[in-house]
């Protein structure tokens, strides 16, 4: 008996504490899968109420960031026509992971009906919010040299 409540204890333990999360880059697939649905219901369930939405570029030869209105985002993607159809292509994605914190690294080339538009990285960074990984910011690139980013 005593093995026996020793055995459901320490059971009740690793339900508790033992259970991984799931890879954080379950909620980058889940986001292109909105994405590509025009789902604006499922886009804003993956991102943190505090989400920021950022571009990394070059103007005139200088860095530059520049933040887009995640609503504006998510609107814009949902209300789009059907044609052209939109498609972000991804590589291999690089996953860190630290306790309730994550990020996601990988590359993309976006298509236009089929027509190679633009490539680029995004960066993903993550929280786990206790019962899923919520994007707190996203950030990419855009260049059209897509020949040096191989997905």
């Amino acid at each position: 008996m005593k093995n026996y409540v020793l055995g459901l204890f320490c059971g009740l333990i690793f339900n508790l504490y033992g259970q991984e999360k799931p890879s954080p880059y379950g909620a980058v697939t889940n986001f292109f899968n909105a994405f590509h649905a025009k789902d604006s219901i499922a886009m804003q369930s993956i991102f943190h109420q505090k989400a920021r939405l950022l571009r990394s570029g070059n103007r005139n030869g200088q860095p530059v960031i520049s933040e887009n209105d995640l609503q504006l985002f998510i609107r814009s993607v949902s209300t789009r026509p059907n044609s052209p159809v939109w498609e972000e292509r991804l590589g291999d994605p690089i996953v860190q992971q630290n306790q309730d914190l994550a990020t996601v690294w990988v590359p993309f080339h976006f298509y236009l009906d089929e027509q190679l538009s633009h490539c680029g990285f995004n960066s993903f960074t993550l929280v786990w919010n206790g019962s899923s990984w919520k994007i707190l910011s996203l950030i990419d690139t855009a260049t059209k040299e897509c020949d040096l980013i191989p997905i």
